[in-house]
């Protein structure tokens, strides 16, 4: 018997990126996106915005620039599907 393999479903190659993400059934397989953030975006959790507080607070960031700021989904080149 053959050893099976592993689906990758990877949005970075996708063909409609940030076009038909809407009606992708792949959505079905994870947590929608927030409101208005792309696929491949998350709002900052409570950490992160702390940190990013720090630096508004010390006038390295403008606030309404951090404001926008937003978490980024990247793949684990360091682990793999097995099957």
């Amino acid at each position: 018997m053959r050893a099976a393999t592993p689906l990758v479903i990877d949005c970075d190659t996708c063909p409609v990126r940030h076009v038909r993400c809407d009606e992708c059934v792949v959505t079905a397989l994870g947590p929608p996106p927030a409101a208005g953030l792309a696929p491949d975006e998350l709002p900052l959790d409570d950490a992160e915005r702390r940190a990013v507080d720090v630096f508004v607070r010390a006038g390295l960031v403008d606030a309404g620039y951090a404001a926008t700021l937003t978490a980024r989904r990247q793949r684990d080149p360091g682990r793999r599907a097995v099957g």
